[in-house]
């Protein structure tokens, strides 16, 4: 895994990606400004050139994505990092002809499939190096069924074609809360999942100013991670061939 991001370059990224702005709607010079007042001149240089790399790198994954989208449903540049698939067969693209994908399995009556939608649309821009889609339960039948998709929002981490984790309703994401009567987490919560099942490259979030976070290989949470996927297995979405999960959540949307 990837070291993470310098906690300052982390802060004035996110700043920038709080305006909803594409890749080439962001005010490069105000980015580097920000970052000019460090004291440490080798400090300077280095956040300077990460943040330059970031934000190349972001650009040219928005023009890849924006590409390779054509279709799917979009209506913002920041679509073209999570785009809505229209059908079982686009999604076996992204999934086979891209080395990471993080799509969303939803459903537009479902307060919890709004909530994630949240999350991974912040999160989408911010990790160019994989592709961020959702899809429509309605849309997908065939991997409704081939993937035993029955409680949502179903979030399935795919590396090589191969899912690799899945996230049923908002399990294993630590620290819920309610937002407007419904369970809620934080982006660095979900990123950090993410990071778990090492779909993501890095951590490139910050909590309270600490930097974008690198995960403990030896922590209790990787522990506790492996046991999840001793339970749930592993699924192919061309072969089908993972476990099914026989301990749903009560409070998640059954999907039937």
């Amino acid at each position: 895994m990837a070291a993470p991001l310098d906690a300052k370059v982390s802060a004035v990224l996110e700043h920038s990606h709080s305006k909803n702005q594409g890749p080439d709607d962001i005010d490069e010079d105000a980015l580097f400004d920000a970052l000019e007042n460090e004291d440490d001149s080798a400090y300077r240089a280095q956040r300077l050139e990460q943040l330059h790399g970031e934000l190349a790198s972001a650009k040219e994954a928005h023009a890849r994505n924006a590409a390779s989208t054509t279709t799917t449903t979009t209506t913002s540049s920041a679509d073209a990092f999570y785009p809505t698939l229209p059908n079982d067969q686009a999604v076996l693209d992204l999934t086979t002809n891209n080395e990471r994908c993080i799509v969303h399995f939803s459903h537009p009556d479902f307060a919890r499939c709004a909530l994630m939608d949240e999350h991974l649309r912040s999160l989408a821009p911010r990790h160019y190096e994989v592709r961020f889609a959702r899809v429509d339960v309605r849309d997908c039948p065939f991997l409704v069924e081939k993937l035993n998709v029955r409680v949502l929002p179903c979030v399935i981490c795919f590396i090589d074609g191969i899912g690799k984790d899945r996230i049923i309703g908002f399990e294993g994401l630590a620290s819920l809360r309610k937002r407007n009567g419904v369970e809620n987490f934080s982006t660095v919560e979900l990123e950090q999942r993410f990071l778990m099942s090492n779909v993501l490259v890095r951590g490139k979030l910050t909590e309270e100013g600490k930097a974008g976070w690198a995960f403990d290989e030896d922590s209790e949470s990787e522990e506790e991670e492996r046991r999840q996927k001793k339970q749930h297995g592993r699924r192919g979405i061309r072969d089908g061939t993972a476990g099914r999960r026989n301990n749903d959540d009560d409070d998640d949307d059954d999907w039937d």
